[in-house]
Order: structure tokens, then C-alpha cells, then sequence
């Protein structure tokens, strides 16, 4: 397109607009040059421009697709594709991982993505203050992405540059736990002031339940007679929807006599609710970690965030001596790996280990050696 205008000092110039779409993908190139000064000149380099962007869509489409066209295709996959095994909300974070982080890879063929790119990628996260966690996570989906790629024909013989990449060893931090005494400190403070989360918070250290779980809980989910309660599913705070248990399974969750009164207590309050526990302002759109820290700090406790109710739960278990396959049954565990971190929390493994050392001089020995160098 070529466009006559009138410049500040009142020259009549033109402007020279170029926009030339490949047919065989979404790619495009442009070019715009102005102040030009007579129609031919501009003629003759609108010419120049369109064989300038033609030649370069036709380089840049021989080294392949871009890495925004693929996340485009791989995000219609997800979509549409039934033999996907992912849980849908997994697929939404994965294509909104990838558009959050690697926006820089957009204009990039996939080709043309290498390992000193990837190496700039996880830098750039790590500086962000990104987990070593969070960012595996943005590794798998690269990977997934090459894979899809390769799988429905975008790519050939190119392997992924994200494979390899080898992260730093993060140190282990050690997880936030109360004891029993900050626990009952918690329960005590919370009853005395009639908050209004007290029966949420005693509820999840007497059960171990997750928060989801907790919200979702119904009355004729509790047992009494059998003192049991039947843990069938769970509240999603994304969606505002109830879904299955984190584990996919049921499980039971045995009633203690202080869980007993504590049911009893909110039975007389419910007033006809079909929820075990009252609906609180902030819980269903998930401000219920935020909460609890903010009461834990003005309380003078150690802040935490509501998921350690959980842990606490099961670290006091252990340190009563309650079998570990019996807690991951309650708990909900599939396997005793997460258990472990609790069982380093409660030191039970390690407890009076080191009893049978003996390595110290009997003190009576002590005071004879001390005495045959001090005699005179």
C-alpha cells in the first residue's frame, strides 16, 4: 500500500505499507518505510519490500513451525483430543505455563530453540524466584510440547533442547510444624474469642483432612454410631465444584471422643445445613490459608499455612506411636514417600539413637586421671 501524507513543514510525502501472508501457515512479514518523495520512488520500493519478505517467509518456513504456532496446535490438542490422559485442569495450566514463561520463544522456529536458550529460560526463572519444583514443571511441558510436535508431523529429526538440562540441587527447607503445645495454643486462643474458623481448624487437626475435603463434608458423611467418617470427595476452589478425593479414592476417618464433641457441638448449631461445617466468607474462593496466617500473627503463634494443619495431624500421630500404614490410611496417602517427611518431623527414627555411644570417660575415671596430673 502506498499512502500520501503531509509532513509537520507542510511537504507532501509517501508511505510505503508492505504485508505479505505466507499460504501455507499463519506466518506474516512487514515492512513500512515513510517520507519518501515522489510516487516512483515509493513504487519501486514497494516492490523491493514485498521480494524482501517474501524471501525471508520463505526462509524462515524452511526452518519449520514456530514455537507460537505449536503452542496454538498443542493447545487445540488438549482441547479437543479425548485420548488425552490428563485431568482438564492439568491441561489449562499446562498451556497457560508455557504462555506465562516462554513468550520470548514465540517468533522462534522450533529448530532454531537451542540449549543455550533453554539455559537462558530456567536463569531468567530462577531469578525470578521460581522453585526448582515449579520449574521441572515448565520442563515437562516443553518436552511434552517437542512430542506433540514431532508426533503429528511439524518437526523432524529435532530433539528437544529442554532434555539433559540439569537443575541445580535445591536444599530441602524444612516444613513449617507446630507442636503440641502451639497447637493447643491455637485451639485455645481461637475458642476463647469464638472465631468463627475455630470448628474448621479443630476439625482438621482432629481428622487430618485436606481443605477441599473439609468444605465438601456433608452430615451424612459422619457416622456416629460406628464412630466413622466416609470420605468420598472434595471441594475445587478453581472450578467451585465438587470432585473426587485428591487420591481419586474413598477412605474413613476414625472419630476420637474430642472429634465426637466436636460434632455434637456443631449438630446443635447447624440448624438444618447439609454441610458439616458452616460456610465461612472467603473459604469457597480458597482465602482460607490467608486467614488462618493473619490469626496466627496477631495471636503472637507461629504463622503457617492451613495445609500444616494437616501435617500437624499426622506428625502428633507418629509421635503417639500410631503405625505409619495406619496414617497413610487416614490420611489418604497411596504410598508411604510423603509420610517421611513427616516421620523426620516428629524424630521418631532418631530418638535416643545415640544412647548406646558411651564414648565419654566414666566420670570416676575422669576425676582419677584428672588427680594423677594435677598431683604434685
Amino acid at each position: 500500500m502506498i499512502k500520501k501524507y503531509i509532513d509537520e513543514m507542510g511537504v507532501e510525502l509517501f508511505l510505503v505499507s508492505v504485508n505479505v501472508r505466507s499460504t501455507s501457515s499463519p506466518h506474516r512479514k512487514q515492512r513500512k518505510v515513510s517520507k519518501l518523495k515522489t510516487y516512483a520512488e515509493a513504487k519501486k520500493l514497494e516492490l523491493q519490500l514485498i521480494r524482501e519478505c517474501e524471501r525471508e517467509l520463505v526462509q524462515r518456513e524452511a526452518r519449520g513451525k514456530s514455537w507460537g504456532f505449536i503452542v496454538d496446535e498443542f493447545e487445540n490438542y488438549l482441547q479437543t483430543d479425548q485420548t488425552v490422559n490428563l485431568h482438564a485442569n492439568t491441561r489449562l495450566d499446562y498451556i497457560a505455563t508455557v504462555r506465562r514463561h516462554c513468550t520470548q520463544w514465540n517468533d522462534l522456529a522450533l529448530s532454531d530453540i537451542g540449549k543455550s536458550e533453554v539455559r537462558e529460560l530456567f536463569a531468567q526463572l530462577h531469578a525470578k524466584g521460581l522453585s526448582i519444583g515449579h520449574q521441572k514443571i515448565i520442563k515437562q511441558v516443553i518436552q511434552r510440547i517437542y512430542s506433540f510436535a514431532e508426533s503429528y508431523g511439524h518437526i523432524k529429526n529435532i530433539a528437544c533442547p529442554a532434555i539433559g538440562y540439569q537443575f541445580p540441587k535445591e536444599e530441602e527447607k524444612k516444613p513449617e510444624i507446630l507442636t503440641i503445645h502451639e497447637i493447643k495454643a491455637l485451639l485455645e486462643k481461637a475458642k476463647a474469642m469464638n472465631h468463627e474458623w475455630y470448628p474448621v481448624w479443630a476439625m482438621a487437626l482432629l481428622t487430618g483432612m485436606r481443605n477441599g475435603e473439609l468444605y465438601a463434608l456433608l452430615w451424612d458423611d459422619v457416622d456416629l454410631e460406628n464412630k466413622a467418617i466416609s470420605l468420598t470427595k472434595s471441594y475445587n476452589t478453581r472450578t467451585r465444584s465438587i470432585k473426587s478425593t485428591k487420591a481419586g479414592c474413598w477412605r474413613t476417618i476414625p472419630i476420637s471422643s474430642e472429634l465426637e464433641a466436636l460434632i455434637k457441638e456443631l449438630k446443635a448449631e447447624t440448624r438444618g445445613r447439609r454441610e458439616l461445617l458452616p460456610r465461612l466468607p472467603g473459604w469457597e474462593k480458597g482465602l482460607q490459608a490467608k486467614i488462618l496466617r493473619n490469626f496466627c500473627e496477631g495471636m503472637g503463634l507461629t504463622s503457617i499455612k492451613f495445609h500444616t494443619l494437616r501435617a500437624c495431624f499426622a506428625t502428633q500421630l507418629i509421635r503417639q506411636g500410631v503405625p505409619p500404614i495406619q496414617i497413610q490410611k487416614i490420611c489418604g496417602w497411596r504410598d508411604l514417600e510423603t509420610m517421611q517427611r513427616y516421620v523426620r518431623l516428629a524424630g521418631i527414627e532418631i530418638a535416643g539413637a545415640t544412647e548406646s555411644l558411651k564414648i565419654l570417660p566414666e566420670p570416676e575415671l575422669m576425676a582419677k586421671v584428672v588427680n594423677l596430673f594435677t598431683a604434685k
